[in-house]
């Protein structure tokens, strides 16, 4: 049991960092839509980078089975397509459901964790 919450946790943190990222990436993005070529640019880097913490959230939802996991993906999906839309608060506010996943992932872990005085 312990060592799946060890493994939950850093990908919590992990992944919560990533979000955190995204968020100020989202704000450089957000600055560029008077620029439709620099926009477009901005969109599919930040895309790329969505897809790479998909892959970071697959690999951590088949190793924790921590449903939180998905919930972070769910509501990135949902921060992609009001990027799309060029909704960027509904964004911010999906990234920030988001990290609160992430964060309950990590405090639920990082509970156990205490408990067994491994932190």
């Amino acid at each position: 049991m312990t060592k799946k919450e060890i493994i939950g946790y850093q990908f919590a943190e992990r992944i919560k960092s990533a979000l955190i990222i995204s968020s100020k990436m989202l704000a450089v993005v957000e600055t560029l839509k008077d620029s439709e070529l620099e926009l477009e640019g901005a969109k599919k880097i930040m895309f790329a980078f969505f897809d790479g913490l998909f892959t970071e959230t697959g690999i951590a939802l088949n190793a924790t089975g921590m449903q939180e996991f998905m919930q972070v993906e769910e509501k990135v999906m949902d921060v992609k397509r009001k990027i799309e839309e060029g909704d960027y608060d509904a964004a911010y506010a999906n990234l920030g459901r988001a990290v609160s996943h992430a964060t309950t992932a990590c405090d639920r872990t990082m509970r156990t964790l205490i408990e067994n005085g491994l932190m």
